[in-house]
């Protein structure tokens, strides 16, 4: 086993399903706007919605703005006129109504927690983090959710880290950040100084780094690199 004694986790794309999760708040939204289930409006509102994300995570916008901003650029494009700020409530209480787990996370989460402390280090907004652990009842494999809404900065900066390893009781040489995102899981824990394991699931791994400490493109692989010893043992 890694020789840590906790695992922060990213939420979307590492263990939570948010592909899926999105796919069918979007849906229901665009069904309250008669809009159409086409590839072209899914793309419009795409656009503006990660442009959001990626302002976020340098802190020139707030998530307050981040909410309402990806519905003002998405409406403004297709030339509508709805309330983004109504559109926001609606979305918003529709990804917290569906959690989904990516395939086999569940049984990963099972394992690990039984070895090591688990916490989740999120960028999402509260309500729809916690609503969909909660209803998946995932919230009980981690000792805390860390949330940038509520704790006021957000991944990858140093500020967020700080306050995890503050909340968690945690040293940095104890952690281990698994997490799918290079700019805001890897980003993060290079620059803050935690060993960071980059997971990207069946995907182009993108750039090399060599400050990353591991990869791994499955969670067969996760494993492996977490209970090498125990792999090693088991093969002799």
């Amino acid at each position: 086993m890694l020789n840590y004694k906790f695992l922060l986790l990213d939420a979307d794309g590492t263990f939570l399903n948010f592909a899926l999760t999105e796919k069918i708040a979007l849906d229901l939204l665009f069904d309250h706007y008669n809009l159409t289930h086409d590839e072209e409006t899914f793309s419009s509102y795409e656009e503006g919605n990660r442009l959001c994300w990626r302002e976020f995570e340098q802190g020139i916008i707030s998530m307050d703005e981040l909410k309402v901003k990806r519905f003002s650029l998405f409406f403004a494009k297709e030339g509508l006129h709805f309330d983004p700020s109504e559109a926001n409530r609606l979305y918003v209480h529709y990804l917290a109504s569906n959690g989904h787990y990516i395939s086999g996370a569940e049984d990963v989460l099972k394992r690990l927690s039984h070895d090591y402390t688990l916490e989740v280090i999120t960028n999402g907004i509260a309500s729809v983090q916690r609503g969909r652990l909660d209803a998946l009842g995932a919230s009980k494999y981690f000792d805390h959710i860390i949330i940038s809404e509520e704790i006021g900065c957000q991944k990858p900066s140093a500020a967020f880290f700080e306050k995890t390893l503050e909340i968690i009781h945690a040293a940095k040489d104890e952690c281990l950040i698994i997490g799918d995102s290079l700019t805001s899981d890897i980003k993060g824990g290079i620059e803050s100084g935690i060993d960071t394991c980059y997971l990207h699931l069946g995907k182009d791994p993108g750039i090399s780094d060599t400050r990353i400490k591991y990869h791994a493109s499955s969670y067969s692989e996760l494993l492996s690199i977490i209970y090498a010893d125990q792999v090693d043992i088991e093969n002799k």
